[in-house]
């Protein structure tokens, strides 16, 4: 994203933030950045373009966050997987603006602007990649399974986690599930 840009969409959180995303208009977004509604117009094509970018612009912010956390997880590849896990549900079920800005489009208009490859859908591959070269390294991915196959397992466990409220569980609880059926379906027994 060119600076410009990336300024623009800065601001266009900011807006998204004050007055809500569905009912933040161009006038508003002009306003927080400061500049003339045109040069909006010139900058991004419409209202869901904003949005899309602002998407990236938050997944990549938490990309750097989680990828910067996945550095103190420890060494036990188990375990490793466990806290990027643990992390990567705490994250997307308590990430509000993320929420938002994904609530502010259909599906269809989802599959429109991002195709099969959301921008989540790559935070999360690239997030948990890591920890899952490690364990192929070790021999502890199912065998004839790729990290990259073993990424996309991850994001439907996440997705599964999410969906049934994984946020509202305790710690220990969505921990104790996770270690149950999350690690045995993606790493082998030690």
């Amino acid at each position: 994203m060119q600076a410009a840009t990336a300024a623009l969409v800065r601001a266009a959180r900011e807006a998204f933030a004050q007055h809500g995303v569905r009912r933040t208009t161009m006038a508003d977004v002009a306003r927080a950045a400061g500049v003339v509604r045109q040069t909006v117009y010139n900058t991004v094509s419409s209202r869901d373009q904003l949005i899309e970018l602002a998407i990236i612009q938050c997944c990549e912010e938490l990309k750097e966050s989680l990828t910067a956390a996945g550095r103190d997880d420890p060494e036990d590849i188990d375990e490793a997987l466990l806290a990027f896990l643990v992390r990567a549900v705490a994250t997307a079920s308590t990430h509000t603006e993320l929420n938002e800005l994904n609530a502010a489009l259909t599906p269809e208009q989802v599959e429109k602007l991002f195709g099969h490859s959301h921008p989540i859908e790559e935070l999360i591959r690239e997030t948990a990649r890591p920890v899952l070269e490690r364990a192929l390294a070790a021999g502890r991915l199912r065998p004839g399974t790729t990290v990259e196959e073993a990424g996309r397992w991850i994001q439907g466990i996440l997705t599964f986690a999410l969906l049934h409220d994984a946020g509202e569980v305790g710690p220990g609880e969505l921990e104790r599930v996770l270690r149950t059926f999350a690690l045995p379906s993606v790493l082998t027994e030690r």
